[in-house]
């Protein structure tokens, strides 16, 4: 898995636009980086915020720890679910969430692809989460947890 450092020092271009990178936290995923595709389709830069700050704290949690799942284990997760949009129809997404390698002192970190698999209108975007469809784990070398990944929304 790539190191966080030369990922960045080397990421593609064309998709970073459409990346979040999260920092593992105690209290949430802090958003490290967010495309900036992301931050138009969300009308918000969420970069240093906790990611999912609107949810309960039990929904919080969940979050917490599939990304503790993929940065620990580590291995990947696929997941496509839906998102209500500004015009009050549901849009489905695709995210592909992978681990970072970090120096031993830093707090764990994944990385976030994102995009959105329907077209949204000119002046519509997202408004918030609603379903999450099918997720499942991806070997990236380490075999993948016995327990299927756990529902975040």
């Amino acid at each position: 898995m790539p190191h966080c450092d030369d990922y960045l020092d080397s990421a593609p271009a064309a998709y970073m636009p459409a990346v979040f990178i999260h920092e593992v936290a105690e209290g949430g995923l802090i958003v490290r980086f967010m495309g900036t595709q992301l931050v138009a389709r969300w009308q918000r830069d969420d970069t240093g915020k906790v990611f999912g700050a609107h949810l309960d704290q039990a929904a919080r949690e969940r979050t917490v720890s599939i990304a503790r799942s993929v940065t620990g284990h580590p291995c990947g997760v696929l997941q496509h679910g839906g998102m209500a949009t500004s015009a009050g129809r549901q849009a489905t997404f695709e995210a592909l969430l992978l681990p970072l390698a970090v120096d031993a002192h830093r707090p764990a970190r994944m990385i976030v692809y994102s995009a959105v698999l329907d077209v949204l209108g000119r002046d519509e975007h997202g408004q918030r989460f609603s379903t999450v469809g099918e997720r499942c784990w991806l070997d990236v070398g380490a075999g993948v947890p016995s327990a299927p990944p756990t529902r975040v929304i």
